[in-house]
């Protein structure tokens, strides 16, 4: 789940660089990566969550192997697509061998972003195994803070007012949502501050992960494909020390496969290709259209919360809700700067006033 939103997927020497790559872009595809986004900002909440509480085997399957797959089809999609653009497997095997042997230090220091990865995309599931997608979709939002702070931190980066404001109504809204919720723990069979706690965590470690990639990685040129193929280099043995140590009994007595439905497939691919397909889509939206997709995809997940999950907004959580939303609009608001007045030269006052106009 890398953010590379702006990084093209296959960088060549030879390729022209665009100053604006949305510049010839149709307004309906525009429109169609706003609906894009809406979609899976939304669904990616709401799978998950319908894939923890459905009835039956299907939400027995073990998480963990639900996340190596995921990185399997990652990998295996990425390489399909490497494949496809250098034209043969002897160029592909000759990009992957410059941007991935040769570069060996580089490479490794990616170990550390998809660490955080692997633990984010577990921690996932043990935030939809206890939170409602409403809920859930909001705690999202504090990856906002933590990559501000890590930001601010690590990179020396200065925020705005208008972003500190953000930031405070942003705590206030979650604050608020979250204590809504408190006594629907026991309608959910989940325990609210466990899935809070993992949700935080999903934060902290997207927020990290991000300034991280972005300190080590200023400038470099690494396309979105090949980047991805290092992260899975590490993020799959990672995977499988994970399932080793904590569900290793239970996939020798039940299978990889056990519980595995339609909608477990559907939060796989899901985890594999979505993040991918949004960082190529996003390139054709502005930040005007990204704030307002996150903040529709909120309110869809609260919406369709109502008749698939049974929630029961109140007052307080809508408060909440509305915060957050706000805070999204606040955080990305850039006041214009005013233009300095230059005063005019006496001397050039002077010759003003005695030209006279000619006819």
């Amino acid at each position: 789940m890398t953010d590379h939103s702006k990084e093209p997927l296959l960088v060549t020497k030879d390729e022209p660089q665009t100053s604006s790559p949305e510049r010839g872009a149709l307004p309906w595809l525009k429109y169609g990566s706003l609906g894009f986004l809406i979609l899976q900002n939304s669904s990616h909440v709401l799978l998950l969550r319908y894939s923890r509480v459905v009835e039956g085997d299907c939400r027995a399957y073990v998480t963990s192997v639900a996340v190596l797959f995921a990185e399997l089809f990652k990998l295996g999609f990425c390489l399909f697509c490497l494949l496809f653009v250098e034209k043969g497997p002897l160029s592909m095997l000759s990009r992957l061998r410059i941007d991935i042997w040769d570069r060996k230090l580089d490479t490794v220091k990616v170990a550390v972003p998809a660490l955080c990865y692997t633990l984010q995309n577990n921690l996932q599931f043990v935030a939809a195994s206890h939170l409602g997608a409403a809920l859930l979709q909001l705690l999202y939002q504090t990856k906002t803070l933590s990559t501000a702070i890590f930001g601010v931190v690590i990179l020396g980066k200065s925020l705005r007012c208008n972003q500190w404001l953000a930031l405070t109504i942003l705590v206030v809204g979650v604050v608020m949502a979250q204590g809504s919720q408190r006594g629907a723990s026991a309608a959910s069979k989940g325990n609210v501050m466990v899935g809070v706690c993992a949700a935080v965590g999903v934060s902290i470690c997207s927020g990290f992960a991000s300034v991280y990639l972005e300190k080590i990685l200023k400038g470099d040129k690494t396309a979105l494909l090949v980047r991805n193929v290092q992260l899975c280099i590490f993020s799959i043995p990672l995977q499988l020390i994970a399932i080793y140590q904590n569900d290793w009994a239970q996939v020798q007595t039940q299978g990889w496969m056990h519980g595995f439905c339609w909608s477990t497939w559907a939060v796989v691919c899901m985890f594999a290709f979505g993040g991918l397909l949004v960082a190529v889509v996003i390139r054709f939206a502005d930040n005007n259209l990204k704030n307002l997709a996150m903040a529709l995809a909120i309110l869809v997940s609260c919406i369709a919360s109502v008749p698939l999950f049974n929630f029961q907004p109140n007052k307080i959580f809508a408060g909440g809700a509305s915060f957050v939303i706000a805070s999204i609009f606040l955080y990305a608001w850039q006041p214009k700067v005013a233009t300095p007045y230059l005063p005019v030269a006496a001397t050039e006052r002077t010759s003003m006033m005695t030209e006279t106009p000619t006819k």
